[in-house]
């Protein structure tokens, strides 16, 4: 341990003042290893991306190294390779068909290509199924530990430790379908089901959710304490994270979407979404583009207003507050006015920048398989230059 703290003693440690230094993030999830091969092949070339990320003036990614499959498995073994099955169309991430990645093999190139055009990463996983079911293991506390310690062993045998800034231990814990190996353990209801997590969570659920927030971080930093800790948190669940303990956690990293506003989500028509055929859906788009764009001052003033509460609340806590993800929720790409985008993205990230937040998103679609939001590079240029250097 005198060791490991030694050869990072010129790091950034958690505890020190202004520790969170300031990123430009981009979110390419488990797309990088998933789009890589037929059509959706965005990610083959990861020099290429990466330059691109470069290019754009972004300083951090955020993406899933697959702990789940990267960890060993039940017999103890580790495999190079697994098929993963498709899941979270809904915001056109990761590819439509099961993919065979290599994740160890793969995470290396990764690795290497971010040191090279000087990225460093924040780390989450969607826990993203595959064939064996190797999420389904990861049910309590230590199983997460588990996963994640060798994870991090993986990267720091590899000689990139260095470039992880933090690690989320479930994306949007602990909502399924990401928790879904816990989401039994904890709802005592099957991951498909969604109720127990959208009402409000009784005594019991609290005290095992909370049970996961002091116990994932607190062990993984007695193991590698150069590194900051925390969990991502949808709008819905803001409520409930708050009645909990959070002591353990370094950051606390909000997803902030338009359609978290009732307001707008009812006024712009994308509560029938879900029911409607593409042509409506493309329609709806449409109105909530224009919408949007008749009371811009208002909508952003909304959203300004909810950041805040969540800032706060970070802060109340001592907790640095992240802006991970966000802002405009549509599966249909095809039908987005990025033009609209590009403007509610940087409403957002204004707000971001007046409440102080320090690593800050240009939005979901920062990534090279949504290349309508993708090719603005001046666009991009601007925002990130705003976020590094407030």
């Amino acid at each position: 341990m005198l060791d490991r703290l030694f050869l990072y003693s010129g790091c950034l440690m958690v505890g020190e003042a202004g520790s969170t230094p300031r990123l430009a993030l981009a979110c390419w999830d488990y797309s990088w290893l998933t789009r890589r091969d037929g059509r959706a092949s965005e990610y083959r070339d990861l020099d290429k991306v990466f330059a691109e990320l470069a290019e754009r003036g972004y300083n951090a990614l955020r993406l899933d190294p697959f702990p789940h499959l990267l960890a060993r498995g039940e017999s103890g073994l580790t495999q190079d390779r697994f098929d993963v099955l498709p899941e979270g169309l809904d915001l056109r991430r990761g590819a439509r068909v099961p993919v065979q990645v290599q994740p160890r093999k793969t995470l290396v190139e990764m690795l290497r290509r971010a040191r090279a055009h000087g990225i460093s990463l924040w780390l989450t996983s969607w826990f993203m199924p595959d064939t064996q079911a190797r999420r389904s293991f990861v049910r309590r506390p230590q199983d997460f530990v588990r996963v994640w310690a060798e994870t991090l062993a993986f990267i720091e045998n590899e000689g990139y430790a260095d470039l992880i800034l933090g690690v989320d231990f479930c994306h949007e814990f602990p909502q399924a379908p990401c928790a879904h190996g816990a989401y039994r353990r904890i709802f005592a209801s099957h991951p498909r089901n969604p109720l127990p997590q959208m009402l409000g969570w009784s005594g019991g659920v609290c005290r095992r959710v909370e049970e996961y927030l002091l116990e994932v971080p607190r062990s993984l930093r007695a193991l590698y304490p150069h590194y900051r800790y925390g969990v991502s948190v949808a709008a819905t669940q803001e409520d409930n994270i708050r009645q909990l303990d959070t002591s353990e956690l370094d950051f606390l990293d909000t997803h902030a979407w338009l359609s978290d506003d009732p307001r707008f989500r009812f006024a712009s028509g994308e509560m029938l979404t879900p029911v409607a055929p593409a042509v409506a859906s493309r329609l709806q788009s449409r109105v909530a583009a224009l919408l949007y764009r008749a009371r811009q001052s208002q909508w952003s003033r909304r959203a300004g207003r909810r950041l805040h509460q969540q800032a706060e609340f970070a802060r109340m806590r001592r907790l640095a507050p992240i802006l991970g993800e966000g802002y405009v929720h549509d599966a249909r790409e095809s039908a987005l006015d990025w033009d609209w985008v590009r403007l509610v993205s940087e409403h957002m990230v204004m707000a971001a920048l007046e409440e102080g937040i320090p690593v800050i998103t240009t939005g979901l679609h920062a990534r090279p398989h949504s290349p309508g939001f993708w090719e603005d590079v001046a666009w991009h240029q601007r925002l990130t230059t705003m976020i590094r250097e407030a």
